[in-house]
């Protein structure tokens, strides 16, 4: 077979052949271009600044060191850009690991540098957490790889208190090894002697709070097992006498600016440090509010009898006053968009009075309401003898923002959509939101123009345009629209009031429920909506303590604009609660309330103002709408009323994981004439929460105990967000 070494080619009989004018054109084409990019090769080679130096981590896990290998790039920054790397950032990394290694329980890590030079060569050098050996100077490393042994790792597996009364062992063993959940996790046992000792000093924080001034906690003892790591502590706790308030004196005190009898109150109260907190902000605030800023205000305690196991105290109170000042220009500064006369409108604050530093804070709240300021400081100029101005600067938030949203639902399943918010609109804080969601049972559009503190009040404004089309389990739910409300919050209740006024067109197509005959498709609707809030939980996304309440009602008339009369009600509560540690009792109650006085024909009513309970928010064992009431043909029925009780208790398993076993009961009536109820429902069933910055993610079982002929024996659910 012959072989070609020439520009020719060889023909299927092998017979050689000259090439084509147009092959030998490609052909030097390429030959150029190839010279050409190997000319640029070598000039990039010539010119470029050589890579920068590497350093990287191994032995950490595969995410661990990865990580571990960012973070280290990110802190040391401008020590790795040169072509190589010096013994110091070296070192220094060494000992940054050793630190974060101790902190996760591994006390006898080891960690060795291989160390590339610019010949390729690498060679070793162990560093110790005390750099007892430091690295070879000079040191030009053209890579570093950081290889950690971190051995084993060391766990609290024992903790025993003594001298320890004013608390459960329980309750003083979390400040060492953190919440009892259901499953233990290492993590949470990790020991360290720091953070022994810290735990130790939280721990004697806490017993000072608690009226134990004299209160110390040491270790006693540590037992530190080097081959598995188990480590078992002995906790020495002298707690002393609890130290109790039974008078004031004030040392001091400038007449005739004596503070009243205010502090009465907190006698017989345990001496801590935030009692002096508490005192010392109590008479602080009392000049501030007589024009004294520069107040100082020292708070220590005089030790009197001690009996049975309790120490009085005298709280002596140290006032000096300074000078009384009055307030004189307020200036703003930093709003570039945003006009000043809407700023000055929410101040409040008047040239010449007294300058209370209380009413500065508050104004400095009052600016924040318009919700178009990132950041806001106040500071204070000399303007004078007894007078200094005031100085708002504000830094503003952006004018547009894009989001994107996404979720997940039983019943809709995937959503998804977009928010597109103006803020501060024409500069004077106004806000306009769209949002446009679309489901796989659902669209909906929703334009919400805000204006913040009507007319410098605290009542805020809202002007709504929406539309939604959403299939539901027995017919095709269409609702647009527009909404004009006034909200205003009551924080001394912790409370927010809103009353609207609604124009609604309601559609309903695809009717297939039992009272579809006398069902109204189409009505427009006015109504008048007044809503109560009041709100004391912890967390609203995920309430471990405390409860809300809230009422609305809705007056729907002909006299209003619409062609409808009907009047709803709805009234709920829930209430959360901690049962031991790391466990919630969590009780929703809900109940609701359809009308019809003075319409014509009470039996005549829009299908989409009756209620279809069922679902992630209802009760569990049923999807959205499949708890309504049933005609005798098995079709569904709207409800008039309902009744909704639901009972969870949750169990931490780690601290992002819970389960809950969960109770619902549902009563309903399709007539009033049967109020409350003529129809329940019971489910029980279990779920598994991860808790996230926007609530926990939820998946839930429920089965039903007494489903009626066509219901479902049970329902898996998948949701985001807190039920009730």
């Amino acid at each position: 077979m012959s072989s070609v070494n020439d520009d020719r080619t060889v023909s299927p009989l092998g017979q050689r052949r000259p090439p084509s004018s147009a092959w030998r054109t490609l052909h030097f084409a390429n030959r150029r271009l190839a010279l050409l990019f190997a000319a640029l090769t070598a000039i990039a080679a010539a010119t470029s600044p050589a890579p920068a130096a590497e350093l990287r981590v191994t032995g950490m896990g595969p995410f661990g060191s990865r990580e571990t290998t960012r973070s280290l790039q990110l802190l040391l920054g401008d020590q790795l850009a040169p072509e190589t790397i010096d013994a110091p950032p070296i070192e220094d990394a060494a000992l940054i690991l050793y630190h974060e290694l101790q902190q996760d329980g591994y006390l006898d890590a080891r960690i060795t540098a291989a160390v590339t030079a610019a010949d390729g060569s690498v060679t070793k050098f162990p560093i110790t957490a005390d750099l007892s050996e430091p690295l070879p100077r000079p040191l030009a490393a053209r890579g570093v790889e950081l290889q950690v042994e971190r051995g084993t790792r060391f766990l609290i597996r024992e903790i025993e208190f003594s001298g320890l009364s004013a608390m459960t062992a329980e309750a003083a063993r979390g400040f060492f090894t953190g919440e009892t959940m259901l499953v233990p996790l290492a993590a949470d046992r990790v020991y360290s002697p720091a953070g022994v000792r810290n735990s130790a000093g939280n721990l004697e924080e806490e017993l000072r709070l608690r009226g134990h001034a004299d209160a110390a906690v040491t270790i006693a003892h540590e037992e530190v097992d080097h081959t598995n790591g188990a480590v078992r502590l002995a906790i020495a706790v002298h707690e002393g006498p609890v130290w109790r308030v039974d008078a004031v004196n004030f040392l001091e005190r400038a007449e005739p600016m004596t503070p009243p009898e205010f502090l009465q109150e907190r006698l017989g109260q345990a001496w801590s440090p935030l009692w002096r907190q508490d005192a010392a902000t109590a008479v602080r605030r009392w000049y501030f509010e007589r024009g004294f800023p520069d107040v100082r205000v020292r708070v220590a305690p005089r030790l009197g009898e001690q009996t049975m196991g309790r120490q009085s105290v005298t709280a002596e109170i140290r006032v000096q006053p300074g000078a009384q000042l009055r307030l004189g220009d307020v200036r703003l500064a930093g709003n570039t968009h945003t006009q000043e006369r809407t700023m000055r409108r929410m101040l409040k604050l008047k040239p010449g009075e007294l300058l209370n530093p209380i009413e500065i804070d508050n104004a400095q709240a009052r600016l924040s309401r318009l919700g178009v300021f990132n950041r806001i400081d106040v500071r204070y100029e000399d303007a004078g003898v007894g007078v200094r101005d005031a100085v708002f600067d504000v830094t503003e938030g952006r004018l547009q923002e894009v989001n994107l949203l996404a979720g997940y639902g039983s019943y809709e399943q995937l959503r998804a959509g977009v928010e597109w918010q103006h803020s501060n609109l024409f500069g004077r804080a106004h806000t306009n939101n769209l949002r446009l969601v679309q489901s796989m049972k659902s669209t909906s559009l929703d334009n919400r123009y805000t204006v913040p503190s009507l007319f410098g009040t605290e009542v805020d404004g809202s002007a709504r345009l929406f539309a939604l089309r959403r299939e539901e389990l027995s017919f095709v739910r269409e609702e647009y629209g527009a909404n004009l409300s006034l909200s205003r919050a009551f924080p001394s209740i912790h409370s927010t009031a809103t009353a609207s006024y609604n124009l609604r067109r309601l559609r309903s197509s695809a009717n297939e429920l039992a009272t579809s005959p006398i069902d109204q498709s189409e009505a427009n609707v006015a109504s008048v909506d007044l809503r109560l809030v009041r709100d004391r939980r912890d967390n609203p996304l995920s309430p471990r303590a405390g409860h809300r309440l809230f009422a609305q009602v809705e007056f729907a008339s002909k006299v209003l604009g619409g062609e409808v009369d009907y009047q709803q009600l709805q009234l709920g509560a829930s209430y959360h609660r901690a049962i031991g540690r790391s466990r919630w009792l969590h009780l929703g109650l809900e109940h609701a309330v359809v009308t019809t006085f003075g319409a014509d024909d009470d039996r005549a009513l829009p299908v989409n103002v009756r209620f279809f309970p069922g679902g992630d928010a209802s009760i569990r064992g049923y999807n959205r709408g499949e708890a309504a009431p049933r005609a005798a043909n098995g079709q569904f029925v709207g409800a008039k009323t309902y009744l909704q009780f639901n009972v969870e208790l949750e169990q931490a398993i780690t601290p992002k994981f819970s389960v809950v076993l969960f109770g619902d009961a549902l009563g309903t009536a399709a007539q009033l004439a049967d109020y409350p109820l003529d129809d329940r429902l019971y489910s029980v069933g279990l779920g598994l929460r991860y808790h996230t910055i926007i609530g926990p993610l939820r998946i839930e079982y429920g089965r039903n105990l007494n489903p009626r002929p066509l219901d479902p024996s049970g329902t898996l659910l998948l949701s985001i967000g807190f039920p009730f």
